[in-house]
Parts: C-alpha cells; sequence; structure tokens
C-alpha cells in the first residue's frame, strides 16, 4: 500500500494551529492577517510533510496570477558592464519562464525598501532577487509570502533558497590553470557582501580591483603587468586583454556564445543560462511544494566541464 499523501488536516496538527489558517498560508491568501512566524512554521511543516496542493482545487479558490517577479539591485556607483550581465542573467530568466508559460516584470532599483513595496502590490506569484545586501532581505520577506529565490548572493536565512557559482572551486581551477597562487582579481561592485566576501577569500587585497564607477582600471593592470589573474565576466576581461598578455589571465564567462574574447584566452563558464535553468526548475519544484532543499537552502553552481 502506497504511503499515505499527507493533507491540511496533518499539517495543522503539526503546527498546532486551525486547518483554515494552513489554508490562508498555503494559498498565500492576504484577506486575513496570519503572523510571519505562523507562516513560516506552516511552510516548513508542509515540506516536510512532503505535502502536495491539489493544483485544480487551488486555482479554483485562489487563481494565480501567473506572473514572476525579476528584481535586479544596483546603486550608481555600479559600471555598465555590471548592469550588461545582470540584464543578460534576467533576459535568460525570461526565457526560461516563457517556456513554462508565465509572464515576467523586470524591475531594477537603487532603493529596495520603495521597490520592494511596489512589487508587493503586483500579486506575483513568485520573484528572483539578483544581489541583494543581507540587511534588507528582512525587510522584502516581511511583508512578502511568494517563493523568493536569490541570486548571486548570500543570505542568513534558510527560509529562502540561493544559488550563486562556487567560486572556491572557480578560484582554485583558475589558480592550477596559471600555474600561481598569488593571483590579482578583479569584479564587479557586488552589493551583497558575504559573497565579495566568499569571492575574495583567498586573495591579496592589495590585489583586489573592485570596478565601480571611481576606481580606474587601466591604473590597476598597468601596475600588474607582469603578473597573472582571474577575471570575472567577459566584458571585464575584454579591457583587460588590452593591458595584460592573454595568456597571464581566466576569465569567468557567462554569455552565452559569447565570443568577446580572444580565441586563445583561457575561460571557466559558469553561463547566465545554466543559472537560470536552475532557477526556474527550483521555483517550479517550490511552487507545487516538492522543493526538497539542504538545511541551508544553498545551491552552488559549479563550472561547467571543460
Amino acid at each position: 500500500m502506497g504511503k499515505k499523501k499527507a493533507t491540511m488536516q496533518d499539517i495543522a496538527d503539526l503546527c498546532g494551529v486551525s486547518v483554515a489558517t494552513v489554508s490562508y498560508v498555503i494559498n498565500n491568501s492576504e484577506k486575513e492577517h496570519i503572523k510571519h512566524d505562523t507562516r513560516i512554521k506552516v511552510l516548513e511543516a508542509a515540506k516536510k510533510l512532503n505535502y502536495a496542493p491539489n493544483i485544480n482545487r487551488c486555482s479554483a479558490h485562489h487563481p494565480k496570477s501567473n506572473l514572476i517577479g525579476i528584481i535586479i539591485n544596483w546603486n550608481k556607483r555600479n559600471a555598465p558592464s555590471k548592469k550588461m550581465l545582470y540584464y543578460d542573467l534576467a533576459i535568460e530568466l525570461q526565457m526560461q519562464l516563457s517556456l513554462l508559460g508565465y509572464d515576467t516584470i523586470i524591475a531594477t532599483t537603487k532603493a529596495f525598501e520603495e521597490e520592494a513595496d511596489i512589487i508587493s502590490k503586483r500579486s506575483l506569484d513568485a520573484a528572483f532577487i539578483i544581489d541583494i545586501r543581507s540587511e534588507e532581505v528582512r525587510r522584502v520577506t516581511r511583508n512578502y509570502y511568494v517563493p523568493i529565490i536569490f541570486l548571486d548572493c548570500e543570505i542568513n536565512d534558510p527560509l529562502f533558497c540561493k544559488i550563486y557559482p562556487n567560486y572556491e572551486v572557480i578560484i582554485s581551477r583558475a589558480k592550477r590553470m596559471l600555474q600561481e597562487e598569488d593571483i590579482f582579481l578583479i569584479m564587479e561592485d557586488i552589493l551583497n557582501e558575504e559573497i565579495k566576501d566568499i569571492i575574495t577569500n583567498t586573495i591579496r587585497p592589495d590585489r583586489i580591483f573592485i570596478n565601480d564607477m571611481k576606481n580606474n582600471l587601466r591604473e590597476f593592470l598597468l601596475q600588474h603587468q607582469n603578473e597573472k589573474g582571474i577575471v570575472l565576466g567577459e566584458i571585464l576581461g575584454l579591457e583587460v586583454e588590452r593591458y595584460i598578455r592573454n595568456d597571464q589571465i581566466v576569465v569567468v564567462t557567462s554569455l552565452d556564445k559569447s565570443k568577446l574574447l580572444l580565441p586563445d584566452t583561457m575561460t571557466i563558464s559558469i553561463k547566465n543560462k545554466t543559472k537560470a535553468i536552475t532557477a526556474v526548475k527550483t521555483l517550479e519544484q517550490l511552487l507545487r511544494l516538492v522543493y526538497v532543499g539542504t538545511p541551508c537552502n544553498q545551491i552552488l553552481l559549479n563550472p561547467d566541464a571543460d
């Protein structure tokens, strides 16, 4: 005999709440005020019990908007190269979501609290958030009870899924390819400090260049002309090739089928397309309540095979 399917009553019994409360939470109802901690408890219990909702019944009683939000964060210091990479990721997400029949709204923000308030009023079924400061996460999730996946940022909330490249593997591989431990690093100005720390962990501070509107990349490169290094992003790599011999650098690429770099430049590939496919697949599981996460809900993306 097959295992008995979990019900809302099972979730209610486990949490010590009413079936009505469970229904409000499962269906993302905004008609009733449910405390944030209670919502978290119910969602965690649903995941623990492998609860699978009746899709037809949910659709009849709680029609979905079929709209997914993609929120890109940056500040006024960010260079155009970072914006281009993030827009490419947003487009890849949009393409993957369209294959599942979802519409998307792409929002960019410099004042996240204001934008998060706007997004919460659009009746989204879910949202992807690209790069965010940890201190802003609570402001977003406090009154926003649909699935949220954080991309390219590390957050300290195990309830939400976070997806980003496995930078430890990437940096280690680059050092082997260059046959050098003491390398320089060139990267974009990421808002999320935790990810920035993960990336720069094994690099000397004086050999790190953060690309923003204030720092001078050409000056940094001229100071390190006879050294080896890793560059995050082929748009930055294109600039670096002008000043550093391309056999002295490894460029981490993310654009699909990009031909920006010289043919013989060494690369490590973490495609935005791969990131988008992983993110949308994870979202689909979250929406169906069949997602099985790790204790910290962290998905690390390893480099594509050479």
